[in-house]
């Protein structure tokens, strides 16, 4: 088999080549976008939204991969499907963290600059409340087609792409040079940093280190893009629970504060149960491979 060209190359060169890579990726999506795009129609964003997702993360770090590593499948933890337990675990862990992440989202929202640094936290603003009018564009009046639409989109594309792009590949380059929990949480800041919503920073940055985490136990990139979806896609069915049903999203968006605060008390205590109860799951798989293969 031919040597990848890359593969005694150091993380540094290796994530400037995948940085080219994503430039190059993104001069395809826009290229695509202004060929086939209608303007800033829902269909033209959710358009673009898909390109971003598969040109600008996936096919560069899987390309990357194919250059740095003979199995680059393997090398981005893509090729070892998790069993059945660690999954319902997984599913269970952001399921119920709900109140919890919401909890933290309202800690992160009292976060105030002093008064020299005005300027920089109205920026800081102006950013989240784009991102969330964006957001509420992708999502409100949705129909029953519009919802599978927002599930593939803005659920389980972005969970793949992303998890590709953090946990499979920079935590990986990240891995060859630092200790593993460097490595995890220095991915953990840049997943949450790079999505430019600094209110939603604090939870963002503990969901992305979950995530790392069980990458590093499991050795399978599966979990996290199952939990990451999962994550996404709660998002999605309770904005459409809520205009079917006539609830005001705002009550599903503070479930965990104010009156129930204690709910999100309660839910931070299952998640730390859960995460116990997957990772031992993980180990007693790991175990009982080790002893199957008779290492």
């Amino acid at each position: 088999m031919k040597k990848a060209i890359l593969k005694d190359s150091t993380p540094l060169v290796k994530a400037l080549c995948l940085l080219l890579i994503m430039l190059a990726g993104s001069v395809i999506a826009l290229l695509l976008y202004s060929l086939c795009g209608n303007g800033g129609s829902i269909g033209a964003l959710r358009f673009l939204q898909s390109l971003q997702s598969i040109l600008i993360f996936t096919v560069p770090c899987i390309f990357g991969a194919i250059l740095w590593s003979d199995r680059p499948l393997h090398w981005l933890r893509l090729d070892q499907l998790p069993s059945l337990l660690p999954t319902l675990l997984t599913i269970a862990l952001f399921v119920c963290g709900v109140p919890f992440v919401n909890l933290l989202s309202h800690c992160n929202q009292q976060f105030v600059l002093p008064e020299s640094l005005q300027a920089i936290e109205e920026w800081m603003r102006q950013s989240e409340e784009s991102a969330h009018s964006l957001t509420l564009r992708f999502l409100s009046g949705m129909t029953y087609s519009d919802l599978l639409i927002n599930l593939l989109v803005m659920a389980i594309l972005p969970a793949l792409s992303e998890e590709i792009l953090f946990r499979g590949t920079f935590q990986s380059l990240f891995g060859e040079t630092r200790h593993m929990h460097t490595a995890i949480w220095s991915c953990a800041i840049l997943f949450s940093a790079i999505h430019m919503q600094f209110y939603g920073f604090i939870p963002r940055l503990v969901m992305g280190a979950a995530l790392g985490y069980m990458v590093a136990w499991s050795g399978s990139l599966w979990l996290p893009i199952i939990g990451h979806a999962t994550n996404n896609a709660i998002a999605v069915l309770s904005y459409f629970v809520c205009q079917h049903s006539g609830i005001d999203i705002t009550l599903a968006d503070n479930i965990g504060t104010g009156e129930s605060l204690w709910l999100g008390i309660v839910s931070c205590v299952v998640v730390v149960v859960l995460i116990y109860a997957l990772r031992r799951s993980l180990t007693m798989s790991k175990a009982s491979s080790r002893k199957s293969s008779g290492n």
